[in-house]
């Protein structure tokens, strides 16, 4: 295999990875959007040294980790839920994606082929970044290694829950 091959495979891997998180906490935005109206917050894609910033979007170099700011506190339980569920709900959504185009590139490109072989490994390598992604952060559980003392998505929507009763 050439070298240019696992070059680009680890690029596309990476960027595509970043841009996974920065749609989970795009789900949040969405959520909090739908159930809010309002428009006003921040996305923190990543964890490490910032690569791009704007006022409403960072994006940091290690492609795990990250989070929404909303610019207004979602004021009721059911704002809350539709925020929180939002990430996880779009994360599940990219996993499909991914799984479709793993899919459908079995017969739409030759096998031998090196765009193939990149395509092939990316896809599966994001298919199933994007279900780790989904599951832990839709399961109850505070984290203990990466986002270290946060809780998940699930977590925090049992905390709403339990306000509520």
């Amino acid at each position: 295999m050439h070298p240019m091959y696992y070059f680009v495979t680890i690029l596309l891997i990476w960027l595509l990875c970043l841009i996974s998180v920065f749609f989970h906490e795009l789900g949040h935005a969405l959520g909090y959007r739908i159930s809010t109206g309002k428009a006003e917050w921040k996305i923190i894609a990543g964890s490490g040294p910032k690569i791009i910033s704007t006022p409403q979007y960072v994006f940091r170099l290690i492609p795990v980790g990250g989070y929404f700011v909303p610019g207004e506190d979602a004021k009721t339980n059911k704002e809350k839920i539709m925020m929180l569920a939002g990430g996880p709900a779009m994360s599940l959504l990219l996993t499909v994606l991914y799984g479709i185009i793993r899919f459908c590139m079995i017969g739409l490109i030759q096998h031998e082929s090196s765009l193939y072989e990149i395509l092939f490994t990316v896809s599966s390598f994001l298919l199933a970044f994007n279900f780790f992604q989904f599951f832990f952060t839709a399961i109850p559980i505070r984290y203990r290694i990466v986002c270290k003392g946060f809780e998940s998505d699930g977590l925090q929507i049992v905390h709403v829950i339990r306000e509520k009763s």
